[in-house]
């Protein structure tokens, strides 16, 4: 991970240099945020019991870096997904229960490193891969926490269109697929989650 953020680094410093109008060669910046579909499920196997959460989700996302080549981009991503469905919890037995968040949505955070490419002569269409590690929200009861996230490999996938508003500036539209994991403790008890998404996000870049 060092010898990734240190590539990104040395990415960014180079990319200040003059790089030509509409051209995907320079510094690089991107948001994105849009609505989209998640299922968080976290299920303890000895137990049987099972918590999860699906439906509509909200995500927005932060990327900077810079042109190692023309057209290939190397960046820090930060991405987060707010599920703001009720978690609901079942047993064994197939009997369900909701848990109270205290009106809070449910939030997978992801930190890592990717890559974005720019398909040459092909309007502005970009695929773009990221992976790293992802922070989950904690379940709390009663002031103290019943449920611990400890995270495992997180990836994101996504493919755009965008158009030039200015020499520098273009704006667009992509669909973006997340997933991450985490192995949990509920109660002591052990067991594994797992987050997966699709979202349709607007996006800017500045590069």
């Amino acid at each position: 991970m060092r010898k990734i953020i240190l590539l990104i680094t040395i990415a960014v410093c180079c990319a200040f240099a003059t790089s030509a109008p509409k051209t995907h060669d320079g510094f690089f910046m991107n948001g994105i945020a849009g609505l989209g579909y998640g299922n968080y499920v976290n299920e303890i196997k000895t137990e049987g019991v099972k918590i999860e959460s699906k439906g509509a989700k909200l995500e927005s996302g932060f990327k900077i870096g810079g042109a190692i080549v023309p057209n290939f981009i190397l960046h820090a991503t930060i991405n987060l997904s707010s599920i703001v469905t009720d978690i609901k919890a079942s047993n064994s037995e197939g009997e369900t229960s909701t848990l109270p968040l205290k009106n809070e949505a449910y939030k997978v955070l992801v930190f890592g490193a990717g890559i974005t490419y720019y398909i040459p002569h092909e309007s502005n269409i970009y695929f773009s891969a990221t992976a790293g590690l992802a922070d989950y929200s904690e379940f709390c009861a009663s002031g103290r926490v019943v449920t611990e996230h400890h995270a495992n490999f997180s990836f994101n996938l996504s493919v755009g269109k965008e158009w030039w508003v200015n020499n520098e500036l273009g704006i667009g539209v992509a669909l973006s697929y997340n997933h991450s994991s985490a192995d949990t403790k509920l109660v002591g008890y052990k067991g594994e989650a797992t987050f997966n998404s699709f979202a349709v996000v607007a996006s800017f870049t500045f590069n």
